[in-house]
């Protein structure tokens, strides 16, 4: 019982860490006021207008990029990100390019002058502070993004530590035009659209990019802030999370009470074994020393299951085990001290020897 609920405990730890490490990012999104974009699954009639023009997508082709190349400006409040394979574009070492569109940098903790500027993983440090070449264009590569450098987006979350992001060289950029011609194959105008954010923005703003998502696909998108989002699609399952940590924590120290009587139980037990070990010679300290060696070898169970959940999760919340272990020495000297003052007390024997 005491290994389930330690690991258990621990499991739900693991979690916590990374919901915590996603929250402060959702948190600095509804700061911000952040609004999102997503598909509105409606029954809508047929505009006869639209029916009679086939090629109405096509209408205005140059729309799209004057809007991005003005809203993922330095001016603008909209940002994006796109991830580009590698396929020659930069060093073998990396095998793919993040681009951060706009406001998009700023919203992932990346801050920088002009119009453009590389960020390298922390795997790679050693390229931060020189220049990059890629696609034939040389970019000064500004830093590191840093070992707590993580993306998120109210639809995607990768936290920081994820292989992808580990040989992932980071574009950060507000000249939309410029970039799209250096990857001419990946059309990143029809990418970018699909994971766009607002940041403060105003409803005419907000109803202006809505009406550009319905010209281009034909799809209805409605803007979201970050705040109702996350209240929608969260409630339910914080309410769970928040029910599972209140039913482990009742289940720990409901544990932590039982361990405590199971070992007055056991002492109490023997408690007669060992006043007569020590009426025959054998030193309290001895004995208190065995009775807390019993102890450690009953609860060392826990701690081999910590040790494994640890190792499968890459002995994440390390500092975990210490707090265990130390738990558990607690217990061994509790032990060893209520055996030695229950030592000879029976039948008023607590007087017979004298060499403790």
């Amino acid at each position: 019982m005491a290994t389930m609920i330690a690991m258990a405990i621990l499991y739900l730890s693991v979690s916590f860490s990374s919901v915590q490490r996603q929250s402060a990012a959702i948190r600095s999104f509804i700061r911000q006021n952040v609004v999102m974009f997503q598909m509105k699954t409606v029954q809508m009639e047929p505009n006869p207008e639209g029916a009679a023009s086939p090629n109405k997508q096509q209408q205005k082709p140059d729309a799209v990029l004057d809007y991005l190349q003005h809203n993922l400006s330095a001016d603008g409040k909209a940002g994006s990100f796109v991830f580009v394979g590698n396929d020659g574009y930069v060093d073998k070492k990396y095998t793919q390019i993040l681009i951060l569109f706009g406001q998009y940098s700023t919203l992932a903790g990346l801050h920088y002058d002009g119009d453009m500027a590389l960020f390298v993983p922390e795997a790679h440090r050693e390229d931060a502070g020189g220049s990059v070449t890629i696609s034939g264009r040389e970019i000064e590569a500004v830093t590191n993004a840093g070992v707590h450098f993580d993306l998120f987006h109210p639809l995607y979350y990768m936290e920081s530590g994820d292989p992808l992001l580990s040989d992932t060289l980071i574009l950060c950029t507000r000249d939309f035009q410029t970039v799209n011609k250096m990857f001419p194959w990946w059309g990143l105008s029809g990418e970018v659209f699909g994971r766009m954010v607002l940041v403060d923005p105003s409803d005419a703003e907000i109803e202006q990019l809505q009406k550009l998502f319905y010209e281009q696909t034909g799809i209805l998108y409605t803007g979201i802030s970050t705040e109702d989002f996350t209240q929608i699609t969260t409630s339910a399952s914080i309410r769970a999370h928040r029910l599972y940590i209140l039913f482990y924590l009742l289940s720990g120290a409901l544990l932590v009470i039982l361990l405590i009587c199971n070992i007055i139980r056991i002492i109490e037990t023997h408690v007669a074994e060992y006043t007569v070990h020590h009426l025959y010679g054998a030193p309290i300290r001895t004995i208190r020393r065995r009775v807390g060696g019993f102890v450690l070898v009953l609860h060392i169970l826990p701690i081999i299951g910590i040790v494994f959940v640890m190792f499968r999760n890459e002995m994440a919340l390390w500092y975990v085990l210490p707090l265990c272990m130390a738990f558990v020495a607690g217990l061994c000297r509790f032990a060893a001290v209520y055996a030695g003052k229950r030592i000879g007390t029976m039948n008023s024997l607590q007087n017979l020897r004298r060499d403790y």
